[in-house]
Order: C-alpha cells, then structure tokens, then sequence
C-alpha cells in the first residue's frame, strides 16, 4: 500500500474555515509531546462504555511516547452521491466537508491528532481523486455540558452521539448547527445535509473498514463512502 503524504492545507482566512490554533498545530521536532491522548476524548464522551468497545479499537486511538498524531490510510473502495448530493456538497464546497466526486477506489489518509489547549481531536481528511486532491479539516471537542461537538470550516458544526456495538464504533450526528465566536444555532433537520452515520468496523488488529452514509428526510440517500484502512507505524 503506498502511504499518502500529508496535505498541509492553507492558512484559512477569516471565518470561512476552522482554523487551529498555533498551540494546536503537530509538534515540531525538538517540541514536547501532546498534552494528552487521543483515547481520553473517547473515554469521556463514552463514559463506562468505553470497557465495551472493542480493544482493537481502543489501541487504534492510542498514542504511543512520542507521537504527536495517528495517521490512517487505505482506499475509499466506492465514493458516491446522488446529483442533489453532489450539488449540496457545491453549495458548501467554502466548508469543504462533502467531496462532490463519484469514484472507486480512492486513495484516502485520515490523521488525528490532539488538541493542545483543550481535551479534543484536529482532524484531516484527504481524499486523492483523480481529479482533484479534496482536503479538509474539524475540530471534535467536548461542549461545557459533556456533549462531544465538531466544527467544520465556514461555521458549520454537529453535535456527535457515539454508539459501541460488536466491533463497531458508531458516529451519528445529533443535529447540525451554525456557530460564530461561541455562538450556536440549531439548524432544523431539513435544512442540515441530512442524518449522518460513520460506522468503524474492526477486522483484526491491523485493519478496519469505514462507512459514511448521509440521509435527508425528505430527498433519501444523497452521499455513501466505504473503504479499508490501517494506522500508519511509527
């Protein structure tokens, strides 16, 4: 498998993209290590369920002495969205939070690494499309009441509820909001791009599989991705 490079994406400029703080950014050689684990995000929004989740996964998430970041990559075998999918993810294309592209085998690197000022994760995503190299940046973090939030570029965020089934870890979203220097604005459902489930699906201690579906109310389906993936060593 060829190891994707990292996109270092351009400074975003005012509100129109999540922006890290300097403190946030990967640790320079030379520099001390993270503040904290990647696990200890998921130990608090998980609570006692996180004994349940698989420790496959539980090891996937951990950060060894050192580490500044876990790197995934792997094949997004399928990419799709419907034509109303596709014009949705257009409309937004200023968050970059959708790919409009249908495609197959796609290759794909997700890094994560933890926030410096606060308990939460920076995470990039980087899809390499024929095309075009689509990337793209959020911040997970935990809100005030405990509630685990991600805020993507240009003021969209989502509320994040995390289930633990058989070797699956599951992200659905509990609504989408609009937010502006602390600020939050509930966006109602059939304005949202749609309920959104990311399912991580343990199989074996080296590899998992990854699905991402995103169903509006009234329009159905509008995007799916599956693919195969492993951390990156070292």
């Amino acid at each position: 498998m060829e190891l994707l490079q990292r996109i270092d994406l351009p400074a975003p400029a005012g509100d129109r993209a999540v922006a890290p703080a300097a403190a946030d950014l990967p640790a320079a050689a030379g520099r001390a290590a993270p503040a904290h684990d990647l696990t200890e995000l998921l130990k608090a929004a998980l609570g006692p369920r996180w004994a349940l989740l698989h420790p496959h996964i539980q090891a996937r998430f951990g950060l060894a002495d050192g580490q500044a970041q876990a790197e995934y990559v792997g094949d997004m075998h399928q990419v799709r969205c419907t034509r109303l999918g596709a014009l949705f993810a257009r409309l937004i294309r200023y968050a970059r939070v959708l790919p409009h592209h249908n495609a197959d085998d796609v290759p794909f690197r997700f890094d994560v690494e933890p926030l410096r000022r606060e308990l939460g994760w920076l995470k990039t995503r980087t899809y390499h499309f024929a095309q075009e190299i689509f990337s793209f940046r959020s911040r997970m973090t935990l809100g005030a009441d405990g509630e685990l939030l991600e805020h993507f570029g240009g003021g969209l965020g989502m509320r994040v509820r995390l289930e633990v089934l058989p070797n699956r870890l599951v992200f659905v979203d509990d609504g989408f909001f609009l937010h502006w220097r602390g600020l939050r604005l509930p966006l109602p459902r059939l304005l949202s791009p749609g309920r959104f489930v990311l399912v991580h699906r343990d199989l074996d201690a080296e590899q998992f599989e990854v699905s991402i579906d995103v169903v509006h109310p009234w329009f159905g389906p509008l995007f799916h991705q599956e693919g195969r993936f492993q951390r990156m060593r070292g």
